[in-house]
């Protein structure tokens, strides 16, 4: 009987150090949906998900190339994890935007503001 409990109890933990854990994604990547035109404040609104809450290394880059590369760094008027508003810079053109949450980079949305 004794054998019979140990084996049981080397088999529990055998069974529990193969089990997976659970792991919370640090690196996961803004994504704009989609990006509306100046409203007349000037303001354009960006849809999109995992855009975190804002804080000191978040920011919106405008009239960048498709790599993010070169473009104007402009803060948000308004942000939320799906949600940032930004009123556009004057004389920014064609290019891309980007939104950096807590310094990552998302995929850049070709935008052209005026």
């Amino acid at each position: 009987m004794r054998f019979v409990l140990v084996s049981i109890g080397l088999l529990a933990i055998l069974l529990a150090a193969c089990a997976p854990t659970s792991q919370v994604a640090l690196n996961v990547v803004p994504l704009i949906i989609s990006a509306s035109p100046p409203n007349g404040a000037g303001e354009v609104v960006l849809q999109g998900r995992y855009f975190g809450g804002g804080g000191e290394a978040s920011y919106v880059l405008v009239g960048a190339n498709q790599d993010g590369q070169g473009g104007v760094r402009v803060s948000a008027t308004s942000w939320s994890p799906t949600r940032v508003v930004f009123v556009a810079p004057a004389r920014v053109g064609p290019g891309f935007v980007f939104v950096v949450a807590e310094g990552t980079l998302s995929k850049g949305l070709p935008l052209n503001l005026p």
